[in-house]
């Protein structure tokens, strides 16, 4: 699930003109992971009853954050 999630945040982030997002920079570059975080928390909110999704995004914004 972790896979998907930042390969559409990937997607999202070269649709908004971030052609050299990849999978490695996008939990670490400051503008990227600023972007895929606000992504993730609405992907979460949008998955209330889903808590696999929920859960992967959580594990994601720890990642992003450094926890």
């Amino acid at each position: 699930m972790e896979k998907k999630l930042i390969e559409a945040g990937i997607r999202n982030l070269k649709e908004f003109g971030y052609p050299s997002v990849t999978e490695e920079n996008i939990l670490t570059d400051d503008i990227y992971k600023a972007f895929f975080e606000r992504m993730l928390v609405g992907t979460k909110e949008d998955a209330k009853n889903n808590p696999e999704i929920r859960m992967a995004c959580d594990k994601l914004i720890m990642k992003i954050n450094g926890v």
